[in-house]
């Protein structure tokens, strides 16, 4: 691919030093910064030899990383030293001088300021690959071997495909903006185009930002608003997060400023969302007009999914998902699976169609829609519980053995003993969906001490433009 000569000032800019860097390659001439050391506020030339977990391009220099956002691998660049903290420093692009044959322009006009997308500049190729270098050092970390890990897979186009947006509310010189918080700040960047987004999900952006007027006796109280958009159907379900309960005459507002404005809308709510905080799903969802689901369809299985429910976003990934997992897990019509972090049921009702039965742990605010959704599909033999995960795998044992498991904890991680409550259980193949580089080390690491092998690991790309990454790790006894 040949080299795309774009400039990146407005990255440049957005670090908040002035747009005094660009994307445009030099010749280096000139007298570099003396001396290895790095110092804030100085000046220094580095090569770029990965991207970062974080979603920076990194460098090493005198044996500690610089990481500088909106660079690439190959490249080498004169950077600012913004700032030093144990042995990492983070910069800023002042001028290119090797470009990367492997950077695009972005297909988004906010892109730069926008802390949304990372890596839009890459080519998607290169995206994978730098994804799968980052599962396979995380990986190391935990003593798994490279080899198992196989190179990234993702599904193109990598565009137009996240089904739920949350969109926050700022001021600007007095006036409101709607958009994204900027990279590594609370300023909110106002955003007219999304192409990460369903269609459905930018409509609704717009027609919030259009009836902004008629919405202006609400406004002091709304803090943004989310989106979830079912691929299957193209409906459309809006939430307002807003800090305090709307009056009646204020909700009957909302309803008749934005009722006739979204195409294929099925259902307004008001979100309670706290003052502070980039969080702006809440826990507690009124339903203001319609109805509280879109209706989604995945593979076959048809689900009601609420506004703040766990529930996947990448609905162009889903089916080929759901395929991988299934093949890893490989169930029988006489296994039992269990599945903590159930949701309302995404997996779930998948892995009840291919086994004897499933035992499907979830939080309590979502227990009601995943029964909903397993009567919908007229699946009879999965089980919700609310309990703890390693009590729900007690309480399964009772009915007999569990030789298999889906795992695809949050963030934080496995629960506490589940890798050794699932040994014990005589569970032979566990299949693990991993979104946190960190937490999927020290799980891996805790299925293998319990006598679980690695087998596969597949690194999986569910947030293109992104650093974040998933991997499925396929681990089994004996």
């Amino acid at each position: 691919m040949s080299p795309n000569p774009f400039r990146r000032d407005v990255p440049a800019r957005a670090a908040g030093t002035g747009s005094s860097g660009g994307r445009q390659a030099r010749t280096p001439k000139g007298r570099r910064a003396s001396g290895p050391g790095i110092v804030q506020g100085k000046q220094i030339v580095v090569r770029f030899a990965r991207m970062g977990a974080t979603g920076e391009a990194v460098a090493s220099v005198a044996g500690r990383e610089v990481a500088v956002p909106y660079a690439a691998p190959g490249e080498q660049a004169r950077v600012r030293i913004l700032s030093v903290e144990r042995g990492r420093a983070r910069g800023q692009l002042v001028a290119l001088q090797v470009a990367s044959p492997r950077v695009v322009r972005p297909l988004c006009p906010h892109f730069g300021r926008c802390g949304g997308c990372q890596w839009q500049h890459l080519e998607y190729p290169a995206q994978l690959e730098q994804k799968t270098a980052l599962v396979r050092d995380a990986l190391n970390r935990a003593r798994i071997p490279s080899h198992l890990v196989s190179p990234a897979f993702g599904w193109e186009p990598p565009w137009e495909f996240r089904t739920q947006l949350e969109a926050v509310v700022g001021t600007r010189e007095g006036r409101p903006v709607l958009g994204f918080f900027a990279w590594g700040g609370g300023r909110v960047v106002e955003v007219q185009q999304c192409p990460v987004q369903h269609p459905g999900n930018v409509a609704a952006l717009t027609a919030i930002r259009a009836a902004w007027d008629a919405l202006r006796p609400v406004a002091g109280a709304v803090r943004g608003l989310l989106s979830r958009v079912a691929a299957a159907s193209g409906e459309v379900m809006l939430g307002l997060a807003a800090t305090r309960r709307l009056h009646a005459d204020e909700r009957h507002l909302v309803v008749r400023a934005l009722l006739d404005r979204i195409p294929n809308l099925v259902g307004l709510m008001e979100v309670r969302a706290p003052r502070r905080s980039h969080l702006l799903a809440g826990r507690r969802a009124d339903l203001l007009w319609g109805r509280p689901h879109v209706a989604e369809e995945v593979a076959g299985v048809r689900f009601h999914v609420p506004l703040l429910a766990e529930f996947p976003v990448n609905a162009r990934a889903m089916p080929g998902l759901i395929e991988m997992i299934l093949t890893a897990l490989d169930p029988s019509s006489a296994d039992t699976v269990v599945e903590p972090d159930a949701g309302i049921g995404g997996y779930s009702l998948h892995l009840a169609l291919a086994s004897a039965r499933v035992i499907a742990v979830t939080d309590a605010s979502q227990l009601d829609a995943a029964w909903t959704n397993a009567r919908l599909n007229r699946i009879t033999n999965c089980q919700f519980y609310t309990r703890d995960p390693v009590r729900a795998l007690e309480k399964a044992l009772r009915r007999g053995p569990v030789h298999r498991a889906f795992l695809h904890p949050p963030g934080t991680g496995l629960a506490p003993g589940l890798p050794r409550a699932l040994r014990q259980s005589g569970a032979v193949r566990v299949v693990y969906l991993g979104r946190a580089l960190p937490a999927l080390a020290r799980d891996a690491a805790a299925l293998a001490r319990e006598g679980f092998r690695i087998r596969q690991v597949q690194p999986i790309d569910l947030s293109p433009q992104t650093s974040r990454v998933h991997a499925l790790v396929t681990a089994s006894v004996g």
